[in-house]
């Protein structure tokens, strides 16, 4: 059963420069599919200190806001509470002093639902209908097409990632710090207008 839009997360990166970030080698156009699962590497992946602080904390993310890096206690979290919606591709993760952490993985998500409703949420005041972008504060979906999962993201081209109450008190109850949790019914985001 659907926990509700207030009980939803979107999750971010908490965009701070002084944060630790390590940067995938390769080709970037494979984010989305590394982030969507729609891709698994066949060999692990380097993952180089980029900018911020010199080592990791147990989620790490890259420049791309695609690249999400976690650590071997949070995969043992996931496991050992029956987090859904979720798979990891290998990498190795290097602090700025070129040492590498073991055990951290790249995250993907592998739940679905159905896409984003463009047309949804409440118009921000200030923003006129008609024009090229709308920004709105609410992200919804059709609720039925949610297949259940803890970590889940909507079809079709983004980098939307959701998740559950769960995930975000298991996170909070573990002093797991990293991420921005905000609920789908607050979510502001740019939409853009029929055609």
């Amino acid at each position: 059963m659907f926990p509700g839009f207030d009980n939803v997360f979107r999750f971010s990166q908490n965009h701070s420069n002084r944060s630790f970030h390590a940067d995938l080698i390769g080709d970037e156009t494979t984010g989305e599919a590394l982030l969507r699962g729609e891709w698994v590497p066949k060999t692990t992946l380097p993952a180089h200190w980029a900018m911020g602080k010199a080592e990791p904390l147990d989620i790490a993310w890259g420049r791309h806001t695609a690249w999400y890096y976690i650590s071997p206690k949070v995969l043992q979290l996931f496991k050992q509470h029956g987090i859904t919606g979720w798979s990891t591709y290998p990498i190795e993760l290097h602090n700025k002093a070129g040492e590498v952490y073991p055990g951290y993985a790249g995250l993907s998500i592998t739940g679905r639902c159905g896409p984003i409703d463009e047309q949804g949420g409440e118009v921000e005041p200030g923003q006129k209908e008609g024009k090229k972008f709308i920004r709105r504060c609410g992200l919804f979906f059709d609720e039925s097409t949610w297949d259940g999962s803890d970590f889940f993201c909507p079809e079709g081209e983004n980098t939307y990632m959701f998740a559950t109450a769960r995930v975000k008190h298991l996170l909070d109850e573990n002093n797991i710090c990293g991420l921005v949790f905000t609920p789908l019914a607050e979510t502001t985001w740019i939409s853009r207008p029929h055609k």
